[in-house]
């Protein structure tokens, strides 16, 4: 009969049942579609560009697989590069990518893909908010007397 001690290191060689989620998930990302506009002519889209030619947007899209991703060539002048992302809540949020190096970019995707969505709210000191009513009562156009001229 083995020892209590060989027991154990065999029990940590056998694999272990995987934790990993199946291909049924039932928790997906805020983001469902991500957007890049860009065109190929104007000289603010050179990053994007060299970001598109690099193979990492294929790399981000593989490695979030809920999430589509859309490349939208735009052949209107004027207009800077847009990184835009929808999320499940129906808010959109857009980011532009003018004159930015191709890792910049990524971190810009990186950071859409990871946000929830939601509208951002302003960390300020909460207004005051009393239970009992003010001696004076509550003031109205209506409480004045009429003017006498």
């Amino acid at each position: 009969m083995p020892t209590p001690r060989r027991l154990l290191r065999a029990s940590l060689a056998a694999p272990l049942p995987s934790t990993a989620p199946s291909s049924s998930v039932a928790w997906t990302r805020p983001c469902k579609k991500l957007v890049v506009h860009y065109s190929e002519h104007q000289g603010s889209h050179r990053g994007v560009r060299a970001f598109l030619h690099s193979g990492m947007l294929a790399h981000i899209a593989h490695q979030h697989p809920t999430t589509e991703v859309v490349v939208e060539r735009s052949e209107h002048q004027g207009r800077h590069p847009l990184l835009r992302a929808a999320y499940l809540n129906g808010r959109t949020k857009e980011i532009s990518l003018r004159n930015l190096h191709p890792s910049s970019i990524a971190q810009k995707a990186h950071l859409l893909l990871d946000s929830s969505g939601a509208k951002i709210v302003p960390l300020r000191r909460p207004g005051v908010h009393s239970t009992t009513e003010s001696v004076r009562g509550v003031w109205s156009a209506f409480h004045e007397e009429e003017r006498k001229a």
